[in-house]
């Protein structure tokens, strides 16, 4: 019998299957279709796929995104939100900016909660906590009224300055509880996000009221399948700060686990730059419908502390600092009312998925463009499980050709530049813009797509190394895999340094952590605890912040200081200055508290090294760009590739879950863990026409 820890990950075209046996360290890996709309039966189709029986699982992980999905698609719970008189417009008001000051035509996307079921009640806090005004009852009944005559099915409760006391949102919550009865669901935000900012926290707690009652029935409806299948143990769902939490959490706290897939990819594209010794990395994962971009420094995932579902939808939780942007396999290439080609960001999906499945859609797609261009094996692709028909994608390929009046060569390449541009803007928002050069970083190339671009990506940016793990095509289930149980607690501290006594600190961080034990007492008992701080920090009178990690409470003023000092120079990183202390002073936010309960590492077995130059199983007809039309490629299998081999590109190397793409100019090899690193070299000129020819193939 196996003792298989396992994780899926549910993407918008492909759910991604990772078990790794923690007797043999094996790990076993599947990809198959998925089934929205209730993606359930996908999650079943993937654990019958890799041969698990229930008793053989000890451990199960799961991230997706439903909860994302749901808002951007507006297929959440008809929603109310209670707030304080005179502040009823708040999630209409947003921060009143806008993502393009040019463009005149751009409108934003409604709230969550249309205005009419948006209520006030008299009530009133000041900043400190004092009650200014007490909570009118009456109007909360009244309000708890109105909402069940409309059918509300959750209701969010946001008053001013509830942060500093939260006695009149308990007391509104219990009240509309007594009201509308236990099928309507009730969130507070001083339960959900105890934070200053008005607006943020509005809308994460509008967010999470929404999002209540669809993903209770999504949980519920998995737990309920795999009690049926016979899996009895924890059921455990990721979130977007990096961490799993369990599925009844994760029913109450519905927001948090926004953003979960992508933030998986994050941490699993951390662990394969670990075993190929290099931990700064920039992760890329593409796959079918999307591009996600993030950056690790030395290990450490980058943490923002708060990101957008939508524009006008923020969610203020820690989460993986990422970018996504649309374009994946999936993605869309079209000519705009000027003639000109555009890709994206509209997607194909999962149903009917590229020009090449044969399900009806006839627009061309990246997958469409690497198949016409010989990148693709229609009879090996993603495992031969899926008929492919290369004719309908040169029908589609055709089809833009001739609008555009190019060669349909010429056509299926603009779209992977195109598109390639995309994504290259994308990395320099995660690097550049947050003071990181990317040449200090390998790429790591991760989902479905991924490693048919990272080079040309690398290549843009002056990145040296592309890292291609040995399961690329499920990089996020693999991160999800490895995440730890983490619960994230805060208090407001809302202090300038110079004012704040260390005894106060002290004081804040010894209830956060209490709270902390309590909850991993509750959900952990049996893992290894680690309890992590950090600060909140920013120049008094800024709105967004900066979080800090500390080692420890700072238990004195020499401490203070020096927190003080690594803000401005964190700071002066990111922006490129930093204030004299004469002009601004640095306020203390809040205090953080993560609880941790620490997974078992994931070994990876090192291989044999390569005893001879691997045998190409055959040479293809690959059109390169760089070569000036199409060249006979070595095709090459990822499982005979042992550790030491080397290749000079270019080159193409298939495996069931991705194919990585070697273009000329460049030189693959295989470390002992079987990642294969790619020397991106110039890409151009001499190297590159050398190259073109017949490659080079050498053992260890």
């Amino acid at each position: 019998m196996r003792n298989l820890r396992v994780a899926v990950d549910i993407g918008g075209t492909f759910t991604d299957l990772v078990a790794y046996d923690e007797d043999t360290h094996q790990l076993t890996t599947v990809k198959t279709p998925s089934t929205p709309p209730g993606f359930i039966e996908g999650v079943m189709n993937a654990l019958e796929k890799a041969g698990i029986q229930p008793g053989e699982m000890t451990t199960f992980k799961h991230g997706s995104t439903i909860a994302t999905n749901a808002i951007i698609e507006r297929r959440g719970a008809k929603t109310g939100l209670v707030t304080t008189k005179g502040m009823r417009d708040v999630l209409g008001a947003g921060r009143a900016n806008r993502p393009d000051l040019f463009n005149s035509n751009w409108d934003p996307s409604p709230p969550l909660v249309q205005r009419r079921n948006v209520l006030t009640v008299d009530e009133r806090v000041d900043y400190e906590g004092s009650v200014l005004t007490d909570l009118d009852e009456d109007g909360v009944r009244d309000a708890a009224r109105r909402f069940k005559k409309r059918g509300i099915e959750s209701v969010a409760v946001a008053y001013l300055n509830s942060f500093m006391a939260p006695e009149h949102e308990l007391r509104t919550k219990a009240i509309l509880q007594e009201e509308l009865g236990d099928d309507v669901r009730v969130c507070t935000s001083a339960e959900i996000l105890p934070e200053i900012r008005e607006f943020e926290r509005t809308s994460t707690t509008a967010a999470n009221a929404y999002l209540m009652p669809v993903i209770e029935r999504y949980l519920e409806r998995l737990v309920t399948a795999l009690r049926e299948w016979g899996y009895d143990g924890d059921v455990l769902v990721t979130h977007s700060g990096g961490g799993v939490m369990s599925a009844d959490s994760a029913s109450k706290v519905p927001a948090r686990i926004c953003h979960s897939g992508p933030a998986g990819g994050v941490v699993g594209g951390a662990l394969v730059g670990q075993s190929a010794q290099i931990p700064s990395v920039i992760t890329f994962d593409m796959g079918g419908t999307s591009a996600d971009l993030s950056l690790v420094h030395e290990g450490r995932p980058s943490i923002a502390s708060e990101w957008r579902v939508d524009w006008n939808i923020p969610i203020l939780f820690p989460a993986v600092d990422l970018v996504a942007i649309g374009a994946g396999g999936g993605t869309i290439a079209w000519v705009d009312a000027g003639g000109s080609l555009r890709v994206g960001p509209q997607s194909a999906g999962a149903d009917p998925g590229p020009a090449c499945l044969g399900n009806g859609n006839e627009q061309p797609t990246i997958t469409d463009a690497h198949l016409y261009l010989g990148r693709l094996d229609p009879e090996t692709y993603l495992g031969g499980d899926l008929d492919i028909h290369p004719d309908l994608a040169e029908q589609a390929i055709a089809g833009l050709a001739e609008q555009l009046g190019m060669t349909e060569a010429e056509a299926a390449s603009g779209i992977l530049r195109i598109a390639n541009a995309s994504m290259t803007s994308a990395t320099h928002l995660i690097s550049v813009e947050r003071g990181w050069d990317p040449r200090e970083f390998a790429l790591v190339a991760g989902g479905g797509a991924g490693p048919l671009h990272a080079v040309a990506i690398a290549q843009d940016l002056g990145i040296p190394t592309v890292i291609v793990p040995l399961t690329p095509g499920v990089t996020s289930a693999l991160g999800i895999l490895q995440v730890d149980l983490r619960h994230d607690l805060l208090r407001s501290v809302l202090k300038q340094a110079h004012q704040i006594e260390p005894d106060e600190l002290v004081r804040v961080f010894d209830e956060l952590e209490t709270e902390a034990r309590e909850v991993l007492e509750a959900e952990s008992s049996d893992r290894e605890q680690r309890i992590e701080l950090s600060l909140d920090v920013r120049y008094y009178g800024q709105t967004p912040y900066m979080n800090l990690t500390i080692d420890e409470v700072p238990r004195d003023r020499a401490a203070i200081d020096a927190i003080v000092e690594r803000y401005g120079q964190e700071y002066e990183r990111e922006f490129g200055y930093r204030f004299d202390s004469d002009l601004a002073t640095v306020e203390f936010v809040n205090a953080r508290v993560a609880a941790i309960g620490v997974s078992p590492e994931t070994e990876f077995e090192p291989s044999a090294a390569a005893d001879g130059g691997p045998e190409p199983r055959r040479l293809r007809s690959v059109y390169f760009e760089e070569s000036g039309g199409y060249v006979d490629t070595p095709i090459y299998e990822r499982h005979k590739l042992a550790g030491g081999t080397r290749i000079a590109g270019p080159a193409i190397v298939e495996q069931g879950d991705t194919t990585v793409l070697v273009p000329p100019g460049t030189t693959l090899e295989v470390d002992q863990y079987l990642n294969i690193l790619i020397d991106v070299g110039s890409g151009n000129g001499a190297a590159a026409q050398a190259a073109a020819a017949q490659p080079a193939v050498q053992g260890a």
